[in-house]
């Protein structure tokens, strides 16, 4: 089986994981998803679109001992990921989570039955950012702050951590703020993607205390985001801009004019935060737009 999927489907019950080899070697190096779903064949995602396998449907138990065998059977030691439906596995891949939760003051506590799971299968792409993208972003001993803007779909985390991983191995020190663990993916405490010598990652705690905490304890030269998502994140940014840290980030919108038309957005260019913004276009060709 190709490497990757193999590790990413370490999680699968012996019988579901033996289906897999039903995929063709180019199939299984394509696969980005594998979904299991109670009571409907295991299906895998090929650009963009899934497909059944045939065998037996999915029960409870297979979703039961797959999640088991994700949190290691230890469901408190991922309690903080869990609350945001996913958990990060060894390799970088990501499994998230359905069914009934238990709330409590309007915070998912756990699951109390599990309806689906999406195994989604991480792919490192080292050279994502080209040559000539990173000369525009940086300039002698000056870095640019810069926005990358795309629907979802187009890369932009894996852009993002190709151009951190690049700076950091060019000494730049780089701090990543990895909410959800995407960026880099800490396993136990290692980064499961190739980051850099000089890079340091908060894993799992929101965005913006992150960034406030990286800037105030780690002196970063450069500081990663990935997706402004709230009026916190702007201020984070804009925080660290003002202690002369410069800053990445992403924002999902199809174009300028698309970005220009949300309020959020109307206000993170307000801060004037970022002197270069950048669109990735369906080829994944990232084109300067401001």
């Amino acid at each position: 089986m190709e490497e990757k999927l193999e590790q990413a489907s370490a999680c699968l019950p012996p019988g579901l994981r033996q289906r897999l080899v039903q995929l063709s070697m180019l199939e299984q190096k394509q696969c980005e998803e594998i979904r299991l779903r109670v009571g409907q064949p295991l299906q895998v995602t090929i650009q963009g679109r899934e497909h059944a396998l045939e065998g037996s449907k999915i029960t409870s138990e297979d979703l039961t001992g797959t999640f088991g065998r994700a949190t290691e059977y230890s469901v408190h030691t991922y309690s903080d990921s869990l609350r945001q439906g996913f958990v990060t596995l060894q390799g970088g891949h990501r499994i998230g989570i359905c069914g009934q939760t238990a709330v409590q003051e309007g915070n998912v506590l756990s699951f109390r039955c599990i309806s689906s799971l999406n195994i989604r299968i991480a792919r490192q792409v080292k050279g994502a950012a080209p040559p000539e993208l990173l000369l525009q972003l940086q300039q002698a001993d000056h870095l640019y702050s810069s926005l990358f803007l795309s629907p979802p779909g187009r890369g932009k985390t894996t852009l993002l951590r190709d151009i951190a991983r690049q700076m950091s191995e060019h000494s730049i020190r780089t701090a990543l703020a990895d909410e959800r663990s995407e960026l880099a993916a800490l396993h136990h405490g290692m980064p499961q993607f190739d980051i850099g010598q000089h890079c340091d990652v908060l894993d799992g705690c929101p965005k913006a205390d992150a960034a406030m905490m990286l800037v105030k304890t780690m002196s970063p030269q450069l500081l990663v985001l990935d997706e402004i998502t709230s009026d916190a994140d702007i201020h984070a940014a804009e925080y660290a801009s003002h202690c002369g840290v410069a800053v990445l980030a992403s924002a999902h919108a199809w174009n300028l004019d698309d970005f220009q038309l949300r309020p959020l957005y109307q206000r993170l260019l307000e801060r004037k935060i970022f002197s270069r913004i950048f669109c990735i276009e369906a080829d994944r060709h990232v084109t300067r737009i401001s």
